[in-house]
């Protein structure tokens, strides 16, 4: 890059905006309200990702590793990706190179594990010709697709080609991954309506919840105190066992954008839940981007802030 290169700023930005945790939760809630079931083929699958920004300059200045687990449970792992971005000069495009991890399994949960990729090798990689991203700049977004057909995989019937739209902006990431027969252009994996999985950037926060034998005013050894507890803002969960009734209880945080109003539609909840009960114990809202928030009910009490 530099100061003939006409996508410098753009490569910045888009970087930046990509890197982070993204989750659909906010999707999946109206999806429910909507009265959409879960089994219905127009339902969209629950996906938390984390784009981790990571140095391995043989692929470039802008790579990351994009881990996916689905339905809210961290160990349903489904996708792994090496991805890198790069300029197209003169064109004002910005390319992003898919990469798969040859093997996948040793890279789970990399994204936590400081310098973990320090020793990754083009041997470790494999990449399938024509399956890029190119991305335009649109408004205060940039959007990403495939060459149309190029990206083609498989053999005899089942020869198909990829669509692997993206749309990223500062607090957004949405994706539309379907593939097609080469055949006759029937849709041979992917959402039935083409609706992108729509994820919004999460924000985390460390949370400290406590039970009292008695009361927060009368401390005793049976007290119990789990510290730290590391939860995102897009419906993320922890639960805890609460040991006076052997149950246990979950704190969930959601940055909502309550589409029913039409003032005061944003704001920060958070959820205090018994495990098996459709209804809170407590619900506490705020601001949106809250930096800390808690309560305390006498017998339990959590406090949560914003890691900056």
């Amino acid at each position: 890059m530099g100061q003939n290169d006409p996508n410098t700023r753009d490569l910045l930005i888009l970087t930046k905006w990509f890197e982070g945790e993204f989750d659909n939760d906010s999707q999946i809630w109206f999806e429910g309200r909507r009265g959409i079931s879960e089994d219905a083929p127009e339902r969209h699958k629950r996906i938390h990702t984390t784009h981790t920004k990571i140095k391995a300059d043989f692929l470039g200045s802008h790579v990351f590793y994009v881990e996916e687990y689905i339905n809210d449970d961290v160990t349903k792992i489904s996708r792994q990706r090496i991805v890198s971005f790069c300029s197209m000069a003169p064109a004002q495009e910005i390319k992003m190179i898919i990469y798969f991890l040859k093997d996948g399994k040793k890279y789970i949960g990399a994204q936590n594990k400081p310098n973990f990729f320090d020793n990754l090798k083009q041997e470790d990689l494999s990449l399938l010709n024509g399956c890029h991203v190119y991305f335009k700049k649109e408004g205060e977004q940039y959007f990403g697709s495939m060459r149309s057909k190029e990206c083609q995989f498989g053999e005899g019937d089942l020869k198909r080609y990829s669509v692997h739209d993206m749309v990223v902006s500062k607090n957004e990431y949405w994706r539309v991954d379907r593939s097609f027969l080469v055949k006759n252009d029937t849709l041979h994996k992917g959402h039935i309506n083409n609706e992108p999985y729509k994820m919004r950037k999460a924000s985390n926060y460390l949370c400290d919840i406590k039970f009292y034998e008695k009361s927060y005013a009368e401390p005793t050894p049976n007290d119990v105190a789990y510290i730290n507890l590391k939860i995102h803002n897009q419906g993320g969960f922890s639960w805890v066992m609460y040991p006076k009734e052997n149950k246990k209880y979950g704190i969930q945080l959601r940055e909502k954008e309550y589409p029913f109003y039409a003032s005061d539609s944003d704001f920060f909840m958070m959820r205090f839940i018994k495990e098996g009960n459709k209804r809170s114990t407590i619900i506490v809202t705020a601001e949106p981007r809250v930096k800390k928030v808690s309560f305390n009910n006498g017998w339990a009490s959590c406090s949560c802030k914003k890691i900056e």
